[in-house]
């Protein structure tokens, strides 16, 4: 399990920590016993990153060691321009900056050796706003086409396109259909875009590339507000104890009354992610429950939901606009990638097995994200029009 340092660490001497580790010293009598075990792993990692650095001809690990000390202070942070996630207080820190990214390693040779990057033939441009609404008569509208403002009526409900990038449902009416049927509209997003909506009780849904949402455009059915989700969606659900918010996606619904949460249901992926920022939620799956509190994450994979406490950061970073990971496969990365460039993602030879950390601004070119990951030499990238070829070094 993962702890944020400022929050459950707030009792640990770092400073002396850290002057212990870099004595090695044998005798830690003096130390607690949590000190004792987070010292030993980071005893560890040291050797072991000092054993994977000697291959880097230009990096300095007394001056990453420096450097890295300055991470270790509670008020700080949380201000890094790259967070970083603590395991046992500060270990997975030190493999962050050191040993498995190579983000500090890539930001130090940049400045060093600026021909350490690796010079692509083509490159490809981010995603940018956009999305489809289809009405509940089947008309199509292509949001980037069309010009800020009202968009149309539906039920009662005024349409309207706002010059934010956000699409906005307000009732207007009391009129109901007159053929009894729930008027619906569903909003999507292809590959290389992300579009917000605001529902008509004022909840605010942001969805990521390739993703959908169907929902009623007055919203309150039956007494519920039923919406449908594939892809991923982060959702800020407006309080309303009398109109429970349900989402229905892949295999399962999340029940909230008002809350902050990001539901991952890409069909895809191995787990449907559900994680809970702000209030409570209760996932049922099957026969399955489960009950989220702030800090927790659901996998559901169908047969079991395990439930875990992770940094809520890194499941909405791309609500954020940035790609971070941590201590993911590459093959997962590489599907962030194809959906958010519209890229198809091809693999020559095996794939590679290491895990990598990172985060870089989803407003960078694929080139960026792919220096990054490159960096590590762990993993070599080919760009060919819309392709991109992973392999082993």
């Amino acid at each position: 399990m993962y702890m944020n340092m400022s929050q459950n660490n707030k009792d640990i001497n770092w400073e002396n920590l850290m002057s212990d580790l870099e004595r090695e010293q044998s005798d830690f009598n003096h130390l607690t016993k949590q000190e004792k075990e987070i010292l030993t792993e980071l005893s560890d990692i040291k050797t072991e990153t000092s054993n994977l650095l000697r291959g880097y001809k230009q990096y300095r690990t007394d001056l990453r060691w420096q450097e890295f000390k300055q991470y270790v202070e509670v008020d700080r942070i949380k201000n890094q321009k790259f967070k970083l996630w603590l395991k046992i207080g500060i270990a997975a820190a030190i493999g962050l900056i050191i040993v498995s990214t190579g983000i500090l390693f890539l930001s130090s040779n940049k400045l060093d050796n600026p021909t350490s990057e690796v010079v692509y033939n083509s490159d490809i441009s981010p995603g940018k706003q956009g999305a489809t609404l289809t009405l509940a008569n089947g008309k199509q509208v292509k949001l980037t086409e069309m010009q800020n403002g009202e968009l149309g009526e539906e039920n009662g409900v005024v349409i309207t396109k706002t010059s934010n990038g956000q699409l906005f449902y307000e009732i207007t009416s009391t009129k109901v259909n007159e053929m009894g049927v729930a008027t619906v509209n569903t909003l999507a997003t292809a590959k290389g875009e992300t579009y917000q909506v605001r529902l008509p009780d004022g909840s605010l849904v942001w969805l990521n590339a390739e993703s959908s949402l169907t929902y009623p455009v007055k919203l309150i059915e039956n007494g519920k507000r039923m919406v449908k989700l594939v892809g991923e969606g982060y959702f800020e659900v407006a309080k309303d104890k009398s109109h429970p918010f349900i989402v229905e996606s892949t295999g399962q619904r999340v029940e909230v009354l008002g809350t902050h949460f990001n539901l991952n249901a890409y069909s895809d992926e191995k787990n449907v992610k559900t994680t809970l920022i702000e209030g409570s939620v209760k996932i049922s799956s099957n026969d399955m429950e489960a009950i989220l509190r702030p800090g927790n994450q659901a996998l559901n994979n169908g047969q079991l939901i395990k439930v875990k406490e992770v940094d809520t950061e890194m499941a909405v970073a791309w609500k954020n606009n940035n790609f971070t990971f941590e201590r993911l496969p590459i093959d997962e990365i590489m599907r962030m990638v194809a959906r958010w460039y519209n890229v198809d993602i091809v693999y020559t030879g095996s794939i590679p097995t290491e895990k990598f950390w990172g985060a870089v601004s989803r407003f960078e070119n694929v080139s960026e994200v792919l220096n990054t990951l490159e960096s590590t030499g762990k993993v070599n990238f080919k760009i060919d029009g819309r392709k991109i070829y992973v392999s082993r070094p």
